[in-house]
């Protein structure tokens, strides 16, 4: 019997998704014989999770809530194999003695850990994934980059720096990528010296020197890692102390070089709070439901500000109030306000809630007050407090602060709002101003970095070795006749600073016509892909139908090439998530789907009593176990 190649080009988190959903299907009704060949320059697994990194740079989703597996919650997607979250994997690996964590440290589901711990466990996953794989199915890695794909009859020839390999089926998952190298110019007179791209951090910092002065530039997660490591790692230290504003204090190594961040905002990303949440709890929408959402896109284009915005908004001001008489009254009066009506929730608000501590967008998305404008140190007093603030309220927890439970509520309710934008869902213009305005926002308020993190960046202000008072609107400027680059704030120009070196702490999200990789600008240009376009806006990425294939410059979808993750990022909105347990992950759902419609096809017509490859098959040998595979995966190497 003919045997199916399948090809994976990119083997991160979403990689291992689909190698994971094959193997399940795989072991509950075999397709006949099956090759998967992942091809990846790296070992499969991590992606972006470097397993070799430093532990000081960490993942900002606490542990409980990261898993590459399906579980009963997930629709459509195929059947359930059992495996770990990343907590339980540590748990695991902790009786195994395998000294996942510090000696004496038991994991915790709400704890935030090493990004590179969790590369490891993405490469046990792989490892796991591939031991209870059936024997009709091997998987074979290729540590290669694709550097091409070409139509061969109804397959695909992919083609590395070694070989050319032919495969009836491919998928793209290649995550983050890199941007195209920009053309050579003439060297420029500047003395600055401009690093466009941190990561890896330790070798592109390597040139920075103690005592140079630094810009960082945007105030995002990608910051925090540059921070850390111009910093800790460097040989300075945080000691907890109950008097400094966030109760740590930073002691020098006096390697560090003086650190100047900025951003458009002005603003960190706020802290992400404590978890009260458990693994799978969230907030359940009351207004931005999904079945409103589907019936307004039913009938036409959305307008997100003027269609979705005022139903996030309500579940955001109700989670707000849910969590204020919860902490100022209890949870009986948090009852009896969720069960009134509009007016006597409203009722209850102007009597019992000071104006202050009403829920306000205006102040959430727009938290500088004028008067902190006034000059660099009211500015600086004001960031101060805000950020000491904003750790205390990340303490409260995500139901116990009225603040953090709010901002929850984004993150709580992507999949709603996915189910606005995403294929078109916007009109181009509302598009535009999602991606522009209502983005940054979103992103400052849900998805930032431990409380730590904001902690630790007030006892570098205090130790006099990060500024961040440069406020709203701060650019560098580059002299004309040559010499070092200036940072200098937009609200009062003669605050500015000598800059020794830039480091562009931003994630880039260029549309694939400007990737670097030659396999995408190879099928962008022999047409088997194109950009993604909401009419004339493209917001990136590249053009798949529902059912994730691939659409060609013609408006034909492939019909046995598929594209999930980032690659999807404008026709698909917010693709970076990492899987969560049982809240039907996104991520799983859309890895399902693909894979059952390639076995739909590899199987044909035959019924399920007699699924094609058992005819003539040799005797069922037995399948090794979930436990099995998991001493497997724990104790040996990589495959």
């Amino acid at each position: 019997m003919k045997k199916t190649r399948i090809g994976i080009v990119g083997v991160g988190p979403r990689g291992l998704t689909l190698i994971e959903r094959l193997v399940a299907n795989e072991r509950a009704r075999p397709s006949g014989p099956m090759e998967i060949v992942v091809f990846d320059p790296n070992a499969p697994g991590p992606g972006c999770h470097d397993p070799a990194q430093s532990d000081i740079h960490l993942v900002n989703t606490v542990a409980g809530q990261l898993t590459l597996f399906a579980d009963a919650s997930v629709v459509d997607a195929g059947p359930v194999m059992a495996g770990p979250s990343f907590h339980q994997w540590l748990a695991q690996q902790d009786a195994l003695g395998a000294g996942a964590l510090p000696a004496g440290e038991r994991p915790s589901a709400d704890g935030y850990y090493p990004r590179g711990l969790f590369g490891r466990y993405l490469q046990w996953v792989f490892r796991y994934v591939c031991a209870l794989a059936p024997p009709s199915l091997e998987i074979v890695v290729r540590r290669s980059a694709v550097l091409r794909a070409d139509r061969d009859d109804d397959a695909w020839v992919l083609q590395t720096a070694e070989a050319k390999i032919r495969v009836d089926y491919l998928f793209l998952t290649t995550g983050h990528t890199k941007p195209a190298p920009r053309r050579e110019q003439a060297p420029s007179p500047c003395a600055t010296l401009v690093v466009d791209d941190p990561y890896p951090v330790r070798a592109s910092l390597a040139a920075i020197r103690p005592g140079m002065t630094v810009a960082v530039e945007g105030m995002g997660l990608t910051s925090f890692d540059v921070v850390a490591e111009l910093t800790v790692g460097r040989g300075g230290r945080f000691v907890a102390d109950a008097a400094a504003p966030a109760g740590l204090r930073y002691l020098r190594s006096g390697h560090e070089p003086r650190l100047a961040v900025f951003s458009r905002s002005g603003l960190p990303l706020g802290a992400r709070a404590v978890n009260q949440k458990g693994v799978s709890s969230q907030y359940r929408a009351r207004f931005l439901q999904l079945h409103r959402v589907r019936e307004m896109r039913a009938a036409r284009r959305l307008d997100f500000a003027a269609d979705v915005m005022p139903l996030l908004l309500a579940d955001m001001e109700h989670a707000w109030y849910d969590a204020w008489f919860r902490q100022h009254a209890d949870a009986e009066a948090a009852a009896m306000f969720a069960g009134f009506d509009a007016p006597r929730r409203a009722a209850w608000i102007r009597g019992a809630v000071p104006d202050a501590e009403r829920f306000s967008w205006q102040r959430l998305a727009a938290p500088v007050p004028h008067p902190a404008l006034d000059g660099r140190d009211a500015f600086g007093g004001w960031l101060r407090a805000h950020l000491a603030d904003d750790v205390a309220e990340a303490r409260h927890g995500n139901l116990g602060s009225p603040v953090k439970a709010a901002c929850d509520v984004l993150r709580d309710l992507r999949d709603n709002l996915r189910a606005a934008i995403e294929f078109g869902g916007l009109t181009e213009g509302s598009h535009r101003w999602v991606l522009a305005e209502f983005m940054p926002v979103m992103n400052r308020l849900a998805v930032g970095p431990p409380a730590s993190r904001i902690a630790e960046m007030l006892a570098l202000m205090d130790a006099g070795v990060l500024e961040a008072d440069f406020g709203p609107g701060a650019r560098c400027r580059a002299p004309d006749g040559g010499g070092f680059m200036r940072l200098c704030a937009a609200a009062w120009p003669d605050h500015g600073v000598k800059l020794h070196a830039l480091v562009k702490a931003r994630i880039s999200m260029h549309g694939p016509q400007d990737d670097a990789s030659p396999l995408l600008r190879g099928l962008l240009a022999d047409g088997y892909v194109r950009p993604y376009r909401n009419g004339e806006f493209h917001p990136g990425g590249i053009e798949v139908d529902r059912q994730h294939r691939w659409v060609g410059r013609g408006g034909q979808a492939a019909h046995n090439a598929w594209a999930l993750g980032i690659p999807t990022e404008g026709v698909k909105w917010c693709t970076f998530v990492v899987p969560r347990p049982g809240v039907n992950s996104t991520a799983i759902v859309d890895a399902g789907r693909a894979v059952t419609a390639m076995l739909a096809m590899i199987r044909g017509d035959a019924p399920a009593s007699e699924p094609s490859g058992t005819r003539d098959a040799p005797a069922a040998q037995r399948l090794l176990t979930e436990a099995e595979a998991s001493r497997f995966a724990s104790l040996h190497g990589a495959l």
